[in-house]
């Protein structure tokens, strides 16, 4: 089972090849740029591999929460791949996926003015589901852990186990969890006051 994994949430551009029990993994912190970047490191993956695309039996693609452009841009790239070359094409939090090496935590992600992308993971299981919050109330989770480049944890047996079968590959959307900044000052203007909470 050879698996292409792929995740573009954060800064931190991931691409990785699970080939049966051996892993063929490429970083990249980026500076909104990742996207440029995304192909050519699955590429190299999967030359440092000695596979090609057609041997990929799988694509696990992690669908945020996080960067709007950076899981849009991973998003259709999986996509892309899956339908073109008819692979079979699984979802992950993004969340999960970057936690994915810790026991119990509650992952977090900097979504700015102090709200933050959480959730509360054991072994991949979630316990709390991807929510959007703010910066009181993520002191209401245990285990909390800001994920940084630096403090980053893989399982992949565990990304594998947790993901979810795609079933209708063209309507797949990246998880948001909140609108756009240029939605938000959209209905500011016009008066709509529409957000995602965590209630």
């Amino acid at each position: 089972m050879n698996e292409l994994i792929i995740d573009t949430a954060t800064n931190l551009l991931l691409v990785a090849v699970k080939k049966d029990n051996l892993i063929f993994e490429k970083y990249r912190i980026g500076k909104n740029d990742n996207a440029e970047y995304v192909v050519e490191y699955i590429k190299l993956c999967l030359e440092e591999a000695n596979l090609t695309i057609d041997n990929i039996d799988t694509i696990i693609v992690g669908v945020g929460p996080g960067s709007y452009t950076g899981i849009r841009n991973s998003v259709v790239v999986a996509k892309t791949l899956a339908s073109t070359k008819k692979i079979n094409l699984k979802t992950i939090s993004s969340l999960n996926l970057l936690s994915s090496g810790y026991n119990l935590v509650s992952p977090a992600i900097d979504a700015r003015r102090n709200h933050f992308f959480a959730a509360t993971y054991q072994n991949g299981v979630a316990i709390k589901d991807d929510q959007y919050i703010s910066k009181n109330d993520l002191n209401n989770f245990e285990n909390v852990v800001y994920l940084t480049t630096e403090n980053i944890k893989l399982n992949y047996d565990v990304i594998s186990k947790n993901a979810i079968e795609c079933h209708d590959i063209h309507n797949l959307e990246p998880n948001y969890l909140r609108k756009t900044e240029a939605e938000t000052n959209y209905d500011q203007k016009n008066g709509n006051n529409w957000y995602i909470s965590s209630s």
